[in-house]
């Protein structure tokens, strides 16, 4: 598949978060660490000048290209003119129609290079719909790429780190220096996978309270597991310690110390007690 035709872009928006990767070697780096194959139906976000879009549409069946920047739309058509296996769409992508894509696609993969204000949000997004996402590869700040791999008590470790942890195993493919962008972001990035999991590493008995006692115990870092579930379920101390020790938590615990297990164990107990 030949490149398309390329010509000068218009001006980054820097309130858009637009910082490219124009190297095409790199990009073809980066698209051929994903791993995937012909097969593969991708969504990618933030496609911007299309040198991505252009790469994975040579690996992949096909690439729906959603960019934000209206501006940004003729060039990313061009960019990829010689590429039929790719459907460039004008969306934003914290109001796409998540559902109506999974309906016409089936299972998927996303790709994308995000602005870094949106990745906490667009993330949180995706892990509260039921969507058959296979793959998620991200090039993030590389603190949060660090904080999505984090484990108990290490930094970043929370409930967003968590509940992607329980669908997919995270691993950072790549680290990029900020010279490589244009322009220069203020830091360094992390290009990294998201592969779902044959299964979730525990079983639960409702996973909707297993995450609603994950988002308690957080609630208050500062304070203890104790008196975050405390706070959170009106429960009373010696109810409270009761689950902990059946759970075998200890009293003075902090939720970033623990793992899954952990919280499916007590999410287990408190629902069964209900």
């Amino acid at each position: 598949m030949k490149k398309g035709n390329r010509q000068a872009g218009p001006a980054l928006k820097h309130s858009l978060g637009q910082n490219f990767i124009l190297d095409a070697g790199l990009q073809n780096e980066l698209a051929a660490l994903t791993g995937l194959d012909s097969e593969a139906e991708v969504l990618e976000i933030g496609a911007g000048s299309g040198m991505l879009t252009q790469a994975l549409a040579e690996r992949v069946k096909h690439v729906t290209a959603v960019e934000l920047d209206r501006e940004m739309i003729p060039y990313l058509k061009v960019a990829v003119l010689n590429c039929p296996n790719v459907t460039v769409v004008h969306a934003d992508i914290l109001r796409f129609d998540w559902q109506a894509f999974a309906e016409e696609h089936g299972a998927f993969h996303i790709a994308a290079n995000l602005p870094y204000h949106v990745t906490t949000a667009l993330l949180t997004r995706l892990t509260e719909l039921d969507l058959p996402i296979q793959s998620m590869h991200l090039m993030l700040q590389k603190e949060s790429a660090e904080k999505l791999c984090a484990g108990p008590g290490e930094e970043g470790y929370g409930p967003l780190t968590l509940r992607l942890q329980w669908e997919y195993e995270p691993e950072i493919r790549k680290y990029l220096p900020r010279e490589v962008f244009t322009p220069p972001p203020r830091v360094d990035s992390a290009f990294i996978s998201l592969t779902r999991k044959s299964a979730p590493p525990a079983q639960v008995s409702d996973e909707k309270k297993l995450f609603e006692v994950i988002k308690a115990a957080f609630a208050l870092r500062r304070k203890t597991l104790l008196n975050n579930l405390m706070n959170r379920y009106g429960l009373n101390r010696k109810q409270t310690l009761a689950w902990l020790s059946s759970a075998s938590i200890p009293e003075n615990a902090r939720a970033e110390q623990l793992g899954i297990e952990a919280f499916v164990e007590l999410a287990n107990l408190m629902r069964r007690e209900e």
